[in-house]
């Protein structure tokens, strides 16, 4: 195959071998769906699943082609109907209950590239940095850039998964218009495909694919978001004046969270950056402040922080890690269904905004920084070997409103509308100085303003499909940073920075392009925080064959970062009601070529460079 490239011949066989291993199921295994095993005695128990395998091609260009994923997962659910009728196991009568449910659902993985680490090329990173040239210019080893660079042990962490994904009690009282879900569980608002605003109870796992295993309507988000422990409520309201089918749904996370998950450079699926503390080239850790610690390294946060993993709270302590929110449910007169939501949560930065998620220790006396006390406070830190700031998931206040209207007599379309006031992010800002200004400026909290407008409409295309319509599908996004500051030019200079700083004045910035250890803050700060941001996406579908072949294509379009933009298309064919292929391709697309766009969406600054093609073979039993 010309063009693929591998540190090891040996490395395509575990590729070949797991698409041999699920050919082989898929053909050999009779067709059989849903296991039912209702004549135990142990009231209706159904058992089903799926055994699963994504090759994905990434080819930078037309003659370059590098295996990036080959990955296998095995899935396994249950459904068991505890109560039925106010019976458990049809037998004993349960007083108060009138139906419950158990559900279980474990999901297995092995993802084989960390065994045979194929030449995944690291050149640019996001901010467009030529990383090969920067580590031969500076002696550090270019093994780093390398899959097999990664530690053993880290290598076995990404590469295996062994958990049970989600385990919830459902009931359902009988005296009571209530239903109650107890357990490990996902917890889906909102009317907004792709990018998320109310949608945002579970953190996303970014680890596995970014976000782009999304394309409706065969796949979503439910395998990217962290299911939580939750206790959630349902309380029918029935009709109220006017409005109908009302109720409240409320949920409580009393303190099994986690922020979004995300990886660094070299994983393939990575963000397009080495991770900013731990990196041999210019890693916080590894140089500026941290060479006056002991061995010339930091080993670690304050307060025992990690960044993009745990903040300055007990996780399961329900006192200061616990996340709630609610929301009404109605429909009225005229068709509109609309639901009223708030949410207080830890910030879990997943959602496309440019967030500060570290924070270090502020200094308050800019005339006189070497007296200050938190320049003191960070020389004993760093004698401690720990670096003088914290990883932050501060909570916020959101408050949101969903909607979705039918217009049949007119354009026979749905239309959707999704709004949030996000109250508390935190940003970057250099109008306040911390003890370690050469890597991180000081943080403030902003409010943000974020919405979208879509419509869905199934519309008869005869030259495409004679026999049904095809569905087509838009939306408009839309990030507004409410009384975002301006930056004037001249924080390059010192002393204008000096004097912006003791004016009080701020200037918001964002994570993407920060100074390092090997980078001067002269070559930084390109990543200012914008007032908008804004995106537009559009897909169509339609089916054939009796609903067995599904295709979509699609665009993704940000028209305030230079147009990048992102063309795929994709095709499910369910060859029997057991086996099903998937087969998909993504291209990046960057119309100025350049190499320092730090857009939010993801579009360029994380996914440049990584157009794909990715095929998955499903068997369902």
């Amino acid at each position: 195959m010309e063009g693929f490239r591998s540190q090891r011949r040996v490395g395509t066989f575990p590729v070949l071998a797991g698409v041999a291993v699920i050919a082989t199921l898929l053909l050999t295994s009779p067709a059989q769906a849903t296991i039912r095993l209702h004549n135990l005695g142990l009231g209706k128990l159904e058992v089903s699943g799926n055994v699963q395998t994504q090759n994905i091609v990434r080819h930078r260009d037309i003659d370059s082609w590098e295996f990036v994923q080959q990955r296998n997962v095995f899935r396994a659910r249950v459904d068991w109907e505890l109560i039925s009728g106010g019976k458990l196991m049809q037998r004993w009568k349960i007083p108060g209950v009138r139906k419950s449910k158990l559900f279980l659902l474990y999901r297995g993985m092995y993802d084989s590239i960390y065994d045979y680490t194929p030449d995944v090329s690291t050149t640019y990173d996001a901010r467009g940095t030529n990383l090969r040239e920067a580590f031969a210019r500076d002696g550090v080893d270019e093994k780093f850039l390398t899959l097999e660079g990664i530690p053993e042990n880290e290598r076995d962490s990404y590469k295996f998964e062994n958990s049970i994904r989600e385990v919830y009690i459902d009931m359902k009282m009988s005296k009571l218009p209530l239903s109650v879900r107890i357990g490990k569980q996902q917890v889906v608002w909102g009317e907004a495909d792709n990018f998320r605003m109310l949608d945002r109870v579970n953190p996303l796992d970014l680890t596995w694919h970014l976000a782009w295993e999304i394309p409706p309507p065969m796949f979503g988000w439910d395998e990217l978001r962290r299911p939580l422990f939750m206790t959630k409520f349902l309380y029918d309201l029935g009709n109220i004046g006017p409005v109908s089918q009302s109720f409240i749904e409320a949920f409580w996370n009393p303190g099994d969270w986690y922020p979004g998950k995300i990886a660094f450079l070299p994983r393939p699926w990575g963000v397009r950056l080495l991770d900013p503390l731990t990196n041999p080239w210019d890693g916080a850790f590894n140089g500026g402040p941290c060479i006056t610690a002991p061995g010339g390294k930091c080993s670690q946060l304050m307060n025992d922080t990690r960044l993009f993993e745990q903040g300055d709270y007990s996780r399961w302590d329900p006192t200061n890690n616990s996340q709630v929110g609610a929301r009404f449910h109605g429909y009225t007169p005229f068709g509109l269904e609309f639901t009223l939501n708030y949410l207080y949560q830890r910030w879990s930065g997943d959602d496309g905004t440019n967030f500060a998620p570290i924070q270090g220790l502020r200094v308050h006396n800019v005339d006189d920084v070497a007296n200050d006390p938190a320049t003191l406070r960070s020389a004993q830190l760093l004698a401690q070997g720990i670096f003088p700031a914290e990883a932050i998931q501060p909570y916020i206040n959101t408050f949101g409103l969903s909607a979705n209207y039918s217009d049949e007599t007119y354009t026979q379309t749905v239309f959707r509308l999704e709004t949030v006031l996000d109250m508390g992010i935190p940003f970057f800002d250099r109008g306040k100085l911390t003890t370690v200004d050469d890597f991180l400026p000081g943080v403030t909290q902003k409010n943000m303003f974020k919405s979208m407008v879509g419509f869905d409409r199934p519309t008869w295309v005869r030259w495409i499909n004679n026999k049904t319509t095809v569905f087509f599908s838009g939306q408009w996004f839309t990030h507004h940073v409410i009384n975002n500051p301006e930056c004037p030019d001249n924080l390059g200079d010192p002393n204008a920075l000096q004097s912006f700083i003791r004016q009080g004045k701020h200037c918001l910035t964002g994570g993407l392009d920060l100074p390092s250890s090997r980078r001067p803050k002269s070559e930084s700060f390109r990543d200012k925080i914008r007032d908008w941001e804004s995106i537009f996406t559009f897909a169509a579908f339609t089916f054939y064959k009796g609903g067995s072949v599904v295709p979509v294509i699609g665009y993704d379009l940000d028209p305030v970062n230079n147009w990048d933009g992102l063309a795929f298309w994709t095709v499910d064919w369910f060859v029997t009601p057991t086996i099903a292929l998937n087969l998909s391709q993504r291209y990046f697309i960057n119309p100025t070529g350049s190499k320092d766009v730090f857009e939010t969406w993801g579009l360029n600054s994380f996914s440049r460079t990584r157009s794909e093609t990715a095929l998955r073979i499903t068997y369902n039993f």
